[in-house]
């Protein structure tokens, strides 16, 4: 289910059907060797406002005439483009996480950029007690001493963000890089977070997401280290057609969790064996 009055659903698996605020998913097809699915939907914003793409709420397990079960995991997630919701922590447990994307040559930003620190400051004026990270390295090939973060970090106090509340995190160059990076930094240094709310363009909010969440599942199972989740987020709305025409953001999550689970080789021949054409670098 979702509000058609803000979203519009793109494209799918064969498999699913309808539209105008209902999504279905008929999937018939069983196997003794795998009990689990993945589906990639995509939709894009037709206009400002929030909405939620809500699934069951509770995971059902099904049995299947062969016999074996089947688990069905649910989730919802909300899309914000207008500000972040009203209901979040209103101290300093909460964290606007500010993902980077890729500078000019010469280290200036490009307009997508300050589109999502535009949206960030937005939001830190709704929250005055967050704290507002700002994750990126460098990624300017004519200025190598440039970082997405310091020139984020720039901007957001030349327009007003006071000095105490900027966290900056000026070494990762992708966002499993971002989401292990910034995790560090707020465990280590921020004890007090314990809640994320993401910024970035509408496209990129629900994948950066799941990569912080997954990197923070991780490192609490294996290092019993304090939660932090990702509780909400809000996105600059820009429409993507590289992503919303192919399976690009299924591609980089791919490498993003490869990058997650220590196998940056694969992961690096993934973004070689997909990095030509005209694509933009987030």
């Amino acid at each position: 289910l979702y509000s058609p009055d803000i979203l519009e659903y793109v494209s799918g698996p064969e498999l699913a059907t309808g539209g105008e605020g209902i999504i279905k998913l008929s999937d018939s097809v069983s196997s003794s060797t795998r009990n689990t699915r993945r589906y990639s939907l995509r939709f894009k914003a037709v206009s400002t406002g929030e909405s939620t793409v809500t699934l069951r709420e509770t995971p059902e397990l099904y049995e299947f005439e062969e016999g074996y079960l089947m688990s069905v995991s649910v989730n919802e997630m909300v899309v914000n483009t207008d500000g972040l919701p009203d209901n979040l922590p209103q101290d300093d447990s909460l964290c606007i996480v500010v993902l980077g994307y890729q500078l000019n040559a010469d280290g200036s930003m490009k307009d997508e950029l300050t589109g999502r620190l535009t949206t960030a400051l937005k939001c830190a004026g709704q929250y005055p007690n967050a704290y507002v990270l700002c994750t990126g390295g460098g990624t300017a090939s004519l200025n190598p001493g440039v970082t997405e973060a310091g020139q984020m970090g720039e901007w957001l106090l030349n327009n007003g963000l006071e000095k105490e509340r900027l966290i900056v995190e000026d070494k990762s160059l992708t966002t499993a890089e971002n989401a292990i990076n910034s995790y560090g930094i707020l465990r280590n240094d921020y004890p007090q977070v314990n809640s994320i709310a993401m910024v970035s363009s509408s496209y990129h909010v629900p994948w950066g997401s799941l990569l912080f969440e997954t990197t923070i599942l991780n490192n609490v199972s294996e290092t019993q280290s304090p939660e932090i989740h990702v509780i909400s987020g809000c996105g600059y709305p820009v429409e993507n057609d590289v992503y919303k025409e192919s399976d690009e953001i299924v591609r980089r999550e791919t490498c993003g969790m490869l990058q997650l689970i220590g196998r940056n080789e694969r992961a690096s021949q993934f973004y070689q064996d997909y990095g030509s054409g005209n694509k933009p670098p987030l």
